[in-house]
């Protein structure tokens, strides 16, 4: 088992130094495999010699398809340490900064005590709580690392690893398709050693999977989705229906149903009630991947994940606006309650498209240089009127959070694996900050650069060391207007208010000048919820967009 002093000199950028080093050779093992099988393919003489000659290359051949076997075998078992060790050390790093604004040490055994004997005091009991779980985390994650890499690197040293992928597999010496238990950071070293042939020929055997595999290109998530929503033809040529086919069939099927027990004399109302619950279930995921479609026709907008979900479930969709591949600035925004395809694309798109230009004209980015994803990954709570009290919860949000937290590590670890640097921030809004504070609590090192909360009714956290950036690069915006869901989460559960924490820096929350503010005191009083994103009217200013921006171009500083 690891203990804190284990972790102390944890690196993640020297787990990265030796990724590089080894994918380096299985590329040279690749090509060299692959020009022994032209040279053994071009050995055409009949005979002896010939024969004696083939049948040793074929040995030499065999040895070598073992040791690629090896290699590609330490590359994935570097990047799931990868991901181990880079965990550590952002829990590492929560650590010292909660102890630091709570005055405590923490020692070798990873018990925590006073630094001093004047700071003696009992800190409030839930940042010494998160404190304590963040040592714990950092342990227990590095635990997890040892058991499960552990035996990895051990059967490799024993040469008792054995893959059988050799050079007449699909994709010589690379398994065959990705596993569901690989980190984004294995992911991205696999795909990155596949060929593009084989890349394409997984993408159309498999669409709806690589649509939604965290750690791989967009451009590829993007023609896997386009397939995943409107069909394909598989490689035997046969026509594969699409979600859009699926969705539309369902939707038939369930409205011929209700509408057979509406009308049925001896009609049984239970039954004609979950009739019915099943035509509007399949009604919103024909409407959700409806509005996906129509959002598409967009100019510079791409679908880069794409989930039907199970029945009762909204379909949950990712769009991006430019490329998220390339783009030196990428910010995800993250809705809240009642989002959903049918509802929030247009919305959220013109949101995301406000963020790229606040980005680009207060903030200073180079024009085509910001990426914005509207994010709406995730089963958002519908409004209490509708009798779901969900939203009362963290449950959806905690839930949210992991799928959050696999996609901003997805893009970075694939820019990561082609020594490409991005400067990550995610802007949170409503319910989807507190599912942002979530993912953040368990986010990797150097994942996220900046993140941002807004309208937030809690922050998931109780000190902002908590979260898995640099304290001095999160950021709240509050509107003191008609915003009165901050802070409305109960923080036992929601963590405090974010703009009440310790050490965040706050953006501006006056958004008086954006299209669509309300001014009357008399308004309603979530009135100006999303007005942090309101294009400003003209010759007026909405700041808080406007610092929101300058935090996306990373040039906001403390004042």
């Amino acid at each position: 088992m690891a203990t804190w002093a284990d972790i102390q000199s944890w690196d993640h950028n020297a787990i990265i130094e030796a990724e590089d080093l080894i994918e380096a050779e299985v590329r040279e093992a690749r090509e060299i495999i692959a020009d022994l099988e032209h040279a053994a393919n071009d050995i055409r003489s009949q005979g002896e010699a010939p024969d004696r000659m083939r049948e040793r290359l074929s040995e030499i051949q065999d040895k070598l398809d073992a040791r690629l076997n090896e290699l590609t075998e330490y590359a994935l078992a570097t990047a799931e340490l990868h991901g181990y060790v880079s965990r550590v050390v952002a829990k590492r790093k929560s650590a010292w900064e909660v102890a630091a604004e709570v005055g405590y040490d923490i020692p070798e055994s990873g018990v925590v005590q006073p630094s001093a004997p004047e700071t003696r005091f009992e800190p409030i009991a839930s940042k010494f709580a998160e404190l304590r779980d963040c040592v714990d985390d950092a342990v227990r994650i590095a635990t997890e690392a040892e058991e499960t890499v552990g035996p990895r690197y051990q059967a490799l040293a024993d040469g008792q690893y054995v893959l059988a992928e050799g050079r007449h597999s699909a994709s010589a010496g690379l398994a065959n398709d990705a596993d569901p238990s690989w980190s984004p950071e294995e992911v991205s070293v696999w795909w990155a050693l596949l060929s593009e042939s084989e890349r394409e020929a997984l993408i159309n055997k498999d669409p709806e999977k690589y649509g939604n595999l965290n750690g791989i290109d967009m451009a590829s998530r993007v023609k896997a989705n386009e397939l995943a929503l409107n069909g394909h033809r598989d490689a035997a040529g046969n026509r594969i229906p699409g979600l859009l086919e699926k969705a539309q069939k369902e939707y038939d099927e369930a409205k011929a149903a209700y509408e057979k027990d509406r009308d049925s004399f001896w009609g049984n109302p239970y039954k004609v009630d979950a009739s019915l619950e099943r035509y509007r279930n399949a009604e919103n995921k024909l409407n959700d991947l409806l509005a996906v479609k129509k959002a598409l026709e967009g100019e510079d907008i791409s679908l880069v994940a794409l989930e039907f979900g199970e029945r009762g479930e909204n379909v949950r969709a990712a769009l991006a606006i430019g490329d998220v591949d390339n783009a030196k600035h990428v910010t995800t925004f993250v809705p809240g309650m009642t989002t959903s395809c049918r509802k929030s694309t247009d919305l959220n798109l013109g949101y995301a498209r406000n963020l790229i230009d606040a980005a680009e004209t207060v903030g200073g980015a180079e024009k085509g240089s910001v990426a914005a994803v509207a994010w709406m990954g995730y089963e958002a709570p519908p409004g209490p009127e509708t009798g779901d009290l969900s939203v009362a919860s963290p449950g959806k949000a905690q839930a949210g959070a992991e799928k959050l937290n696999g996609f901003l590590t997805g893009i970075h670890s694939w820019r990561s694996e082609r020594g490409m640097d991005v400067h990550q921030t995610p802007v949170t809004h409503s319910y989807g900050s507190l599912t942002g504070g979530f993912a953040m609590r368990d986010i990797g090192e150097g994942v996220v650069d900046d993140f941002v909360y807004t309208g937030s009714p809690g922050s998931a956290v109780n000190s902002v060391g908590t979260l898995g950036v640099d304290p001095e690069h999160t950021w709240v915006s509050a509107i003191p207007l008609h915003d009165e869901v901050q802070g409305m989460g109960l923080d036992v559960n929601f963590g405090r208010d974010p703009k009440e924490l310790e050490g965040i820096g706050h953006l501006s929350g006056d958004a008086t000048g954006g299209d669509g503010y309300n001014s009357d005191p008399n308004a309603e009083k979530y009135a100006n919820h999303s007005a942090y994103f309101y294009k400003a009217k003209a010759g007026q200013h909405n700041y808080s967009l406007e610092d929101i921006g300058e935090v996306i171009a990373g040039k906001k500083k403390r004042l």
